[in-house]
């Protein structure tokens, strides 16, 4: 009986957590936490190139991981992170209470619903990507409406993409990652993708078949409307009453510079590779 006991909590235990993200000690910033065990709080993340990513590895990296590493340290939790996980399944465990944060979110009422939202950075770029052979240009948000588009399930963009996607919704396809896209993109069953610039840029550069095979349309997609990206806390999560603290300690890090160092600038990104030069 204890055998079984045994391996059924090993199970449960693989398939909700990888290995604690190993971060410095956690700074005594809370009595109540200092005190006694530090509150151990579950991060829900998919895969999202250049922010937070599981390449070749079950620990995630990227900007993402090193602010929510830090927001740890200073707030005194023991931070752990799922397996490599859907956006929409990382949402349902959000509103079900069953994981705690989520980060690189957007605000939208539903979400807003469930979680409490906390902004710590500008608004994601988003570009219109297409097959470098294609020879149409592609420089007026009319003009679309002769292509067939993908946009990603789930994610949500800036207001005026938002609209624009309704507005066309059918001429577009969604799908469920970046990576699903372009390959539909290069099989030409699609003419284009409007995704997050810099986290499409990066998938591709990473795929040495994906190299000079795309190109980014010349359409401005910038919004002007402020539309920062927010770290989600669960109200249904047994941790949410920790929301004050992590608030706090977020507004120390904006306030100090600690997030502007770690997420890292759109120039510290690798562009998108431009074709090749004919002799």
């Amino acid at each position: 009986m204890l055998i079984k006991t045994a391996i059924r909590r090993v199970v449960l235990l693989s398939c909700w957590l990888a290995l604690p993200l190993h971060a410095a000690a956690p700074e005594p910033v809370n009595k109540a936490l200092s005190a006694a065990e530090p509150p151990q709080l579950i991060w829900c993340l998919d895969h999202f190139p250049h922010f937070h990513e599981y390449d070749l590895s079950d620990t995630p990296s990227g900007p993402s991981v090193n602010i929510m590493q830090e927001l740890a340290r200073r707030a005194g939790f023991t931070l752990h992170f799922t397996p490599r996980t859907s956006l929409a399944r990382c949402l349902r465990l959000m509103q079900q209470g069953e994981v705690d944060l989520m980060s690189n979110l957007r605000y939208s009422k539903e979400r807003s619903a469930f979680m409490t939202l906390l902004p710590y950075s500008d608004n994601v770029a988003e570009s219109l990507f297409m097959r470098i052979t294609d020879q149409r240009l592609i420089d007026s948000k009319v003009q679309l409406s002769s292509l067939t588009l993908a946009t990603l399930r789930h994610f949500l963009f800036n207001p005026a993409t938002m609209a624009l996607i309704e507005e066309e919704s059918r001429h577009i396809t969604q799908v469920d990652s970046i990576e699903l896209a372009l390959e539909m993109l290069l099989r030409q069953r699609i003419d284009g993708l409007v995704a997050p610039t810099i986290s499409t840029t990066e998938a591709i550069n990473a795929n040495s078949s994906y190299q000079h095979r795309f190109k980014i349309a010349p359409l401005d997609f910038s919004a002007k409307a402020p539309n920062s990206v927010h770290i989600g806390i669960a109200k249904n999560s047994k941790h949410a009453a920790l929301e004050p603290l992590l608030r706090q300690h977020l507004q120390a890090m904006l306030a100090d510079g600690s997030v502007q160092r770690l997420m890292l600038t759109p120039e510290q990104y690798q562009p998108l590779n431009p074709p090749k030069q004919q002799p």
